[in-house]
């Protein structure tokens, strides 16, 4: 039996998660709330003084003494929409969503006719899940400042983030760059927004445009990458990201799908090399190293991937499906069951739901001997998902060794019915003749 059992294929598990039309740069919030408030400062009044103050404050770290220059510039001028944005962006430092809320009504109210309150408050409701209310406030940015790209591109991600209709996101995206065609946020969510629409010729054009206008950002030629490899344009997205690593050393998400591109070209060695590259650039390596582990078991390099994976818990100790394969890979080998059983269910503890943890679980107990408990939790797995032909293969195994025939030839014959080229089917049908024979 191969120690994959359990585990689709590495190629295939990595296509179908990394290439799935995920165009736009993960980690980058589309309408994020400003890190410092934008502040008009026409003259030199005591309360605009304070608001300058408050904003110095702010940037030293001194929470404090912002929060009290921004409150006296509120007093002096309440009709001072920056003090009380001020305001805001110290609750939102302290972690107080009602404070940030109530301040922004205050700035709004002080300010209504200005479109950059109508945009943070946009901002604001995009953050808060309320797409509708950001739709509202953005078009009312819009009609107070026909000529803002920006507000254009805050409506157009609100529609295509938020609201999810791609059809009004282009159309938005595209009057943001007909007012500044330089703007290479503004292409790449077009790009995003054409794929959505089933346009991949259109979309390609559009990263590639996005790329070419923010050569020196990271983000727009690892999203060019991204969907050239959702296309099936693996060599070229290998480029890409290549240079997305040339352009920044330390971004670690290129690595990851660096990595994932030689696992589809077949290059073990490489996708090795670049998952230990990425870990080595990040504060949190865990995926990384789970991914450099599953590589190196796939190797049957068996005491590299045990490391990687205890090095992967140990940066995230929340890592259900390190602790499911350290389990399974011992099982298989049969070493180290004692560690075997804990770490398996540690992943049932992280992960009742995934049905993996509890056919892992099983095994580790056939492995062991205890082929009681074996059957009970890969009955559960099985019960929990009936269409796992592996789960069912598992289930087979152990009432054949318990002595079930008709239990067995039951549970190895839906395993075939469910999938007749899973991992083990080859497997699967010897038992099956075996069983006949007695």
């Amino acid at each position: 039996m191969t120690p994959m059992i359990h585990r689709a294929s590495i190629v295939a598990r990595l296509v179908a998660a990394l290439f799935a039309a995920q165009t736009f740069p993960a980690g980058s919030a589309p309408i994020p709330l400003p890190n410092s408030p934008v502040v008009q400062l026409p003259g030199a009044s005591p309360a605009q003084g304070k608001v300058v103050e408050g904003l110095k404050a702010l940037n030293a770290g001194d929470l404090a003494a912002a929060e009290a220059a921004f409150t006296e510039a509120a007093r002096v001028d309440p009709k001072l929409s920056g003090a009380y944005i001020g305001l805001a962006e110290v609750a939102g430092r302290q972690d107080k969503p009602a404070r940030v809320e109530y301040w922004l009504k205050q700035a709004l109210t002080a300010d209504p006719n200005s479109a950059m309150m109508q945009r943070v408050w946009g901002r604001h409701q995009f953050q808060r899940g309320r797409f509708v209310e950001a739709e509202a406030a953005f078009k009312k940015a819009i009609a107070l400042d026909p000529r803002s790209s920006d507000a254009q591109l805050n409506l157009a991600e609100n529609y295509l983030f938020g609201l999810k209709k791609a059809k009004p996101a282009e159309a938005a995206y595209r009057a943001a760059i007909a007012l500044d065609a330089g703007s290479a946020q503004a292409h790449l969510g077009l790009a995003a927004t054409l794929g959505a629409l089933g346009q991949p010729d259109a979309a390609l054009a559009e990263y590639e445009q996005a790329a070419k206008l923010a050569p020196a950002d990271p983000k727009f030629t690892h999203a060019l990458a991204r969907f050239q490899a959702s296309q099936g344009r693996f060599d070229q997205a290998l480029v890409a990201q290549q240079k997305t690593i040339a352009i920044a050393p330390d971004f670690f998400p290129a690595y990851i799908d660096l990595g994932d591109l030689y696992l589809v070209k077949n290059d073990l060695e490489q996708a090795a090399a670049a998952y230990r590259a990425g870990a080595k650039v990040t504060k949190n390596p865990a995926t990384a190293l789970f991914k450099l582990g599953t590589v190196l078991e796939g190797q049957q390099r068996w005491a590299e991937a045990e490391q990687a994976y205890l090095d992967a818990v140990k940066s995230d100790p929340t890592m259900y499906s390190a602790y499911n394969n350290l389990a399974f890979m011992a099982a298989v080998r049969k070493e180290r069951l004692d560690d075997a059983l804990a770490w398996a269910k540690k992943a049932v503890e992280l992960a009742p739901k995934v049905t993996t943890t509890q056919d892992t679980l099983g095994w580790v107990y056939r492995a062991r001997g205890e082929l009681g408990p074996a059957a009970q939790a890969l009955e559960k797995a099985v019960a929990a998902n009936p269409k796992k032909a592996s789960f069912r293969y598992h289930l087979g195994v152990v009432y054949a060794e318990q002595g079930k025939k008709k239990e067995a030839v039951a549970a190895l014959q839906k395993a075939l019915e469910l999938d007749k080229n899973f991992n083990n089917a080859t497997d699967a049908k010897q038992r099956l003749q075996q069983l006949a024979a007695k």
